[in-house]
């Protein structure tokens, strides 16, 4: 069994030639797939990958992570966040790891409470661990496929923000792009609403919105549309969307008691974006 063992681990020892070419075909897989699931996030113009593309470099190296330990961070014998420990594990053995905090002020956490916010808190951590371990471990591969070695969920506030290129005067922050948005966009303190960089013109919708207002939404139902929405598990980009395929609507300030009333009623049944004519005839 010792010579087993030997010969085994001699067999992983790979030259800087062989490491280089191996890592230059993972880079070109690690492109396409990145691509195709669009797993970044784009700032000032760069590229910075995601956890789930840390875990297909992983993948790549039969390597994945796993979380050791999770523990509450205290300042006064409050807790105002969570540190997670995730190690790399590769054919049985530990090859890498880190420790990576997240604490309550991140964005993650921003209009929830109780329990939501510190299952939040404790989540993103784990991520944040996840990303660091693994880009401590292949960097050099994320670099070969032209993006950055530091993982998206390590990026400062401060790094994000150029007046320079999509910044937005209203709000005096950035407007950004990653995954799957179409646009430039940025969120609204704790509101649930989005600012956008570019308005898309919606023909048909601007006519409905036209029309002499009934009575303006209560902030009562805006509360209630935000805290029903959060908890039936509606992103603000899905909000976003329904009420503007309604009623061509960005923002719930802009909805009448009527479309408010029928927009909880469509939160609370779960429907989806297919099913907004239901949701269009419910308000006239």
């Amino acid at each position: 069994m010792a010579n087993d063992l030997t010969i085994s681990n001699a067999a992983i020892i790979l030259s800087p030639g062989e490491v280089v070419e191996g890592a230059t075909i993972q880079a070109k897989l690690l492109m396409d797939i990145v691509e195709k699931t669009h797993c970044f996030q784009v700032i000032k113009d760069k590229k910075y990958l995601q956890v789930e593309a840390w875990e297909t470099i992983g993948a790549f190296n039969r390597t994945h992570a796993e979380t050791e330990s999770i523990t509450p961070i205290l300042r006064d014998n409050e807790t105002i966040g969570y540190q997670a420990h995730v190690q790399l594990w590769k054919d049985g053995v530990i090859v890498g790891g880190a420790i990576m905090p997240c604490y309550f002020t991140e964005n993650c956490c921003k209009g929830k409470e109780g329990d939501a916010k510190h299952k939040a808190c404790m989540s993103a951590a784990q991520t944040f661990a996840t990303s660091k371990a693994y880009r401590m471990n292949f960097s050099y591969v994320a670099i070969l496929a032209g993006y950055q070695p530091l993982p998206a969920e390590e990026v400062t506030e401060d790094m994000k923000e150029d007046k320079t290129e999509h910044w937005c005067e209203e709000h005096n922050t950035n407007f950004f792009m990653k995954g799957r948005m179409k646009s430039f966009a940025h969120p609204i303190g704790d509101t649930g609403e989005w600012c956008h960089e570019h308005k898309e013109e919606k023909p048909v919708a601007q006519v409905e919105t036209k029309q002499a207002p009934i009575d303006k939404v209560t902030e009562a139902q805006r509360k209630k549309i935000i805290s029903d929405s959060e908890k039936m598990g509606y992103r603000a980009e899905d909000m976003i969307k329904i009420m503007n395929e309604a009623w061509g609507i960005n923002a719930s300030k802009d909805l009448n008691k009527k479309q408010a009333s029928a927009l909880i009623d469509f939160i609370a049944s779960g429907k989806g974006t297919s099913e907004i004519d239901e949701l269009k005839a419910a308000a006239i």
